[in-house]
């Protein structure tokens, strides 16, 4: 049987065309998970700000244009970093809004309550995208899971499911087993609500406590400081690529 040369070359084209699309497929995704990897931190190392810059972050079309990020003491240090990273990724708007000791309904009036500080902005500014570094302050705190699951529901309630989340788990050496709780608690409800990532800080600080966390192991060192800010990045680049 003869083949049309014709036809051997529009095959043979499709086969490049096909070829290539692939190659740029494995590329891109590639970029994604790299995005998405929170630098590790060796004993003795030293993390720099442009070395986070420097990672692969988000394809502009899929930033949104404003965040906010709500947190506790932790985020408070973070902030100026936090500030820098994310608006390396692309943020027209960035907004965080941390203070020390604070948990996410007990509060005085200073420091506000996490929960009411979501609800207020939610209803003042809303953002575009929320992230949440609280629980630190809770952990340990409860009888019960479900208690912790009370303030875990109020929190994703006040914030619309149609939009993107991230959780910053938690870690302090003084309340392992409460964390713990905790911090499966929130990944359960993140996985049942969608659109929503956990940022693995609970992670880094159990490979790399000694390295990025002041004696109280609670608190990052100017290291750690770095590294949180990190752990954030990869986790809105893994929620949003």
């Amino acid at each position: 049987m003869l083949i049309d040369r014709r036809t051997l070359l529009l095959g043979g084209l499709a086969t490049v065309a096909a070829a290539c699309t692939s190659d740029k497929k494995d590329a891109a995704e590639k970029a994604a998970d790299d995005a998405a990897t929170p630098i590790e931190v060796a004993p003795g190392e030293t993390v720099s700000l442009g070395q986070i810059q420097a990672k692969p972050t988000v394809p502009k079309e899929k930033v949104p244009k404003s965040v906010v990020m709500v947190g506790d003491s932790i985020t408070a240090l973070s902030k100026t970093t936090l500030e820098a990273v994310l608006t390396n990724i692309g943020f027209e708007s960035v907004v965080v809004n941390a203070e020390p000791s604070r948990r996410i309904e007990v509060g005085s009036k200073k420091p506000m309550a996490g929960l009411d500080v979501v609800k207020y902005i939610a209803a003042s500014s809303p953002p575009e995208m929320w992230i949440i570094a609280l629980g630190t302050n809770d952990a340990g705190l409860y009888a019960s899971d479900e208690e912790y699951q009370g303030l875990i529901d109020d929190m994703l309630a006040a914030i619309p499911k149609e939009l993107p989340l991230v959780w910053i788990s938690v870690y302090r050496h003084d309340k392992l087993e409460g964390c713990s709780h905790f911090n499966i608690l929130v990944r359960q409800a993140l996985q049942k609500r969608g659109h929503a990532t956990m940022g693995e800080w609970n992670q880094q600080c159990t490979k790399s406590e000694e390295s990025i966390l002041t004696s109280d192991g609670v608190h990052p060192n100017s290291n750690g400081i770095l590294v949180f800010a990190d752990t954030v990045r990869a986790a809105v680049a893994s929620e949003l690529n």
